[in-house]
């Protein structure tokens, strides 16, 4: 008896295991190890839910010029580039949001609590390290890479989810088509 309800037991802990893996996997970029894209939605309604009465900020983050830095160095490195920038991003948010990969080439970040102020000043201490990223690479010298960032926030200059994302990238259109390298929030007006 006792040996029969430990193989089920084992074999219900390892379920539950490849469960939370499966549940985990579906849920991360692979490359970055951040949220997917469709994580981010299910997330950032659920933070808008939880935080009605309160701000509720995005950041969005495009690396400029990526296409030329893929062309230049290969996808590999390219890669290398997309997981460092990752990198600098979850350090600088920290337990302050959530961040996810939002395209192959930009990232969104999910600041509850956060009003415009906030979010725009943490959008360019992301600009300023992910241009000091590769000066200090030892091992070559990379193409500076630098990015276009759009923010809005709720209740300041949106007041739906839908208008938050439409809103921040308008922001980085403006900033891709006005030379790059900025940040910018949007404010209604």
């Amino acid at each position: 008896f006792l040996s029969s309800v430990n193989s089920i037991s084992s074999i219900a802990i390892k379920n539950s295991r490849l469960y939370e893996r499966a549940y985990l996997e579906a849920r991360t970029d692979e490359l970055t190890g951040l949220l997917n894209r469709k994580y981010f939605y299910e997330t950032i309604n659920e933070e808008y839910e939880k935080n009605k009465d309160q701000a509720l900020s995005l950041i969005i983050v495009n690396i400029d010029d990526f296409k030329l830095y893929n062309q230049l160095y290969g996808n590999k490195e390219g890669d290398i580039a997309l997981q460092r920038a990752a990198n600098v991003i979850k350090t600088i948010v920290s337990d302050n949001g959530k961040v996810a990969r939002y395209s192959g080439k930009e990232f969104a970040i999910i600041l509850p609590k956060f009003d415009l102020l906030k979010a725009k000043d943490m959008a360019e201490a992301i600009r300023g390290q992910i241009m000091d990223m590769n000066k200090s690479q030892e091992d070559g010298v990379f193409k500076v890479l630098t990015v276009s960032c759009g923010v809005c926030a709720i209740p300041y200059s949106a007041s739906s989810v839908k208008e938050l994302i439409d809103n921040a990238d308008l922001a980085v259109y403006h900033v891709k088509r006005h030379g790059k390298n900025a940040v910018m929030a949007y404010t209604t007006g």
